[in-house]
């Protein structure tokens, strides 16, 4: 691999915007986004910082959800490119992303602490699921049982304030209710 970088980079090409397409070509986007510093960087190079443009020209689903919609999913490039999330278990991949709130309106609400959980394939994580813990409920880690397991009204609360946060509203294509 090491040495296909070199080749493409002693190629006589005229842009370091050719250089790192033809490196993309080579290895896929993660691997030359590496490569040069970063996703962020990345798509400075190639799309002059137009996140959208990158998403849109690349086909990437940024946003998606299970066919019951009880789970949340982000890209990678996404949780890159809005900057590294504070890790909440230093030893852990999972990333902390804030605090939010659900419960019933006009009633009592409960706090509610997101994290990204991924989700590998082939040891390299493919996406990010959104998970958390209130008090002893929440969904999606192992420890919270059945009985304390948020159940849909919660979630899509939750969901809704993260797409709100990270405005992340045009860049779901699939159906959220």
């Amino acid at each position: 691999m090491k040495d296909l970088i070199r080749q493409v980079l002693r190629e006589e090409l005229t842009s370091t915007q050719e250089k790192l397409v033809r490196l993309t070509q080579s290895l896929g986007i993660s691997k030359a986004a590496d490569f040069v510093g970063g996703i962020d960087r990345y798509i400075n190079i190639l799309y002059g910082g137009d996140f959208e443009k990158f998403v849109k020209d690349n086909d990437i689903k940024v946003v998606t959800f299970s066919n019951d919609g009880l789970n949340m999913y982000l890209h990678p490039s996404l949780v890159e490119y809005l900057g590294e999330p504070d890790k909440r278990f230093p030893s852990s991949e999972y990333k902390s992303i804030g605090k939010f709130r659900y419960g019933p309106s006009g009633g009592l609400n409960y706090s509610f602490i997101a994290d990204l959980q991924p989700v590998k394939q082939n040891s390299s994580i493919v996406k990010y699921r959104v998970v958390g813990t209130s008090g002893d409920s929440g969904f999606g880690y192992s420890f919270i049982n059945k009985r304390n397991t948020l159940g849909k009204r919660a979630r899509q609360q939750i969901f809704k304030q993260i797409i709100d946060k990270y405005n992340l509203q045009k860049y779901i294509n699939e159906g959220f209710n």
